[in-house]
């Protein structure tokens, strides 16, 4: 692989081949060693060599974090693409993957397929990139591939992509609406790749990319419904009749969030009112701090339950609830197991099945492209079963409240209630 077009002269560095998982500037290898050559020239290559196997110490030593590899890796001029495969190169030596493009016989084989899971927010967060990664380390398992996750800094998405589609595995996820337009150029750069972005949207015609977003209305009107009963009859110390909603962004899926949020409590709280603030700035879903100050802000404006969107910064709302004096309601896992006292529901959204399904339909040679919405009705979401006995707060709700719920949901799922996803704002 090219490192850096610049680079390139009669003369040309090159990088110890085992160490760098196939990257190299310009040459083959020496096939005596199995090393690639390193040519001493005056203006100072060999020093740059020495740097480079530097940072590679220092990331193995734990001195230096992925990012910090990253981005030293690119002050040495490297270009994105070739910071990427760099770091990729020195988190996995000896994973090489495979050099051939998708091919129906070879999935149908059931030889080894590649995957890479390329997210813009970061591992960890008790939420929807640990919900995908779960997904696709089961899919490793169960469907017979190599996987690899790669965390993108914001701005260098194209880059990362470009990086790992120049290995030619077979299916590259791209997580989240920033990595659209980049999954687009890449997978018409790359025909013989499949791409998808999952919960996002590309456009139709593209016959090796997908995407597949969600209808978050439908999970966000139960959970507002919820909160609205509750609001309505005063329980678990719930005194207001204001649901408020933390957002982390203005975005389809965040509106979507919201709008379910004040259809749902306005249908079972009829003096019922909904009110929101966003997060925004540049790690909006990875923000506890700032989603814990809004929250509080909500608090004082009169909110008894609020609502959550999703992400890191969830845990923020839901951690400062109980010194906050308010009610809170998850997103993506069941949040009410990891905080029971404060915590009345969840919506569930079963990101690690999409993963699952897609790497399954890459290996079984039936992949869909162009772009999938999906909700309730597909099994792509659902409320968390709240009133069951290891949820505290639910547990002890009123059964007509549950089985109002039961109710709503099944008029969602039958497509007799049909919840818009455009908030009133």
């Amino acid at each position: 692989m090219v490192l850096d077009a610049s680079a390139r002269s009669d003369n040309v560095l090159y990088i110890d081949y085992r160490s760098v998982h196939r990257i190299t500037i310009a040459s083959p290898l020496d096939e005596g060693t199995g090393r690639a050559r390193v040519i001493r020239r005056k203006n100072g290559e060999q020093t740059m060599f020495d740097k480079w196997l530097s940072l590679e110490q220092q990331f193995k030593e734990g001195r230096l974090s992925r990012r910090q590899l990253l981005a030293d890796s690119m002050k040495l001029g490297l270009s994105a693409a070739a910071a990427y495969a760099f770091v990729g190169a020195v988190e996995n030596p000896s994973a090489v993957l495979s050099s051939a493009g998708v091919r129906g016989a070879k999935a149908a084989e059931g030889e080894k397929l590649d995957c890479v899971m390329i997210t813009i927010q970061r591992a960890g967060d008790l939420g929807p990139v640990d919900a995908m990664v779960r997904g696709l380390n089961r899919g490793a398992e169960e469907l017979n591939y190599n996987v690899r996750v790669v965390e993108a800094l914001q701005g260098e998405y194209q880059g990362a992509l470009e990086a790992s589609a120049a290995e030619k595995p077979d299916l590259i996820l791209g997580l989240f609406p920033p990595m659209a337009d980049p999954l687009e150029r890449a997978a018409r750069q790359f025909p013989d790749i499949h791409f998808a972005n999952l919960v996002g949207i590309v456009p139709e015609g593209v016959p090796n990319l997908k995407s597949v977003w969600h209808a978050g209305q439908d999970g966000t009107f139960l959970s507002g419904a919820l909160a609205g009963m509750v609001s309505t009859e005063k329980l678990i110390g719930v005194e207001s009749d204001v649901l408020g909603v933390v957002l982390a962004v203005e975005n389809g899926e965040q509106h979507g969030y919201l709008a379910g949020y004040q259809q749902g409590f306005k249908t079972t709280n009829t003096k019922g009112t909904v009110i929101h603030n966003v997060i925004g700035g540049n790690s909006p879903f990875e923000d506890p701090v700032k989603a814990a100050q809004l929250a509080g802000v909500l608090k004082e404006r009169g909110a008894g339950i609020i609502g959550t969107s999703g992400g890191k910064s969830q845990h923020g709302v839901l951690g400062a609830a109980a010194r906050g004096g308010y009610i809170g309601l998850g997103m993506d896992n069941d949040q009410c197991l990891q905080y029971p006292d404060t915590c009345l529901a969840s919506v569930l959204v079963f990101l690690d099945r999409w993963v699952y399904d897609v790497m399954k339909e890459v290996r079984t040679s039936s992949f869909e492209p162009g772009h999938h919405y999906v909700g309730l009705p597909d099994g792509a979401l659902d409320i968390c079963p709240f009133n069951e006995a290891d949820h505290k707060l639910g547990s002890t709700l009123p059964k007509v409240i549950v089985d109002t719920i039961a109710n709503l949901r099944s008029q969602v799922l039958s497509g007799a209630i049909k919840v818009s996803g455009t908030p009133e704002l």
